[in-house]
């Protein structure tokens, strides 16, 4: 039964580590192409605050901050799919 016992702690724990976020700021130039060629196209006055990169099991996402006030989302690709103001 402890056997039982310590192998669904460690089940569990792997989970929680593998589903876990790594949600970390980045420098603009490690965003997908696209989405620094989006950005300068379309706010080519905005200064990027932030820019954050999130990783989890199966996706990567983008977030960016702009000085605007807006927050845009793009995915693993650098495609737009989220403005926030």
């Amino acid at each position: 039964m402890k056997q039982i016992t310590i192998l669904i702690t460690v089940i569990v724990a792997l989970t929680v580590t593998l589903v876990s976020c790594d949600d970390k700021p980045i420098p603009v130039e490690q965003l997908p192409v696209a989405a620094q060629t989006y950005l300068q196209a379309t706010y080519p006055d905005s200064k990027v605050l932030i820019a954050k990169k999130d990783s989890e099991l199966f996706s990567t996402t983008y977030e960016v901050k702009l000085d605007n006030g807006l927050e845009l989302s793009f995915d693993s690709d650098g495609l737009l799919y989220d403005v926030d103001d």
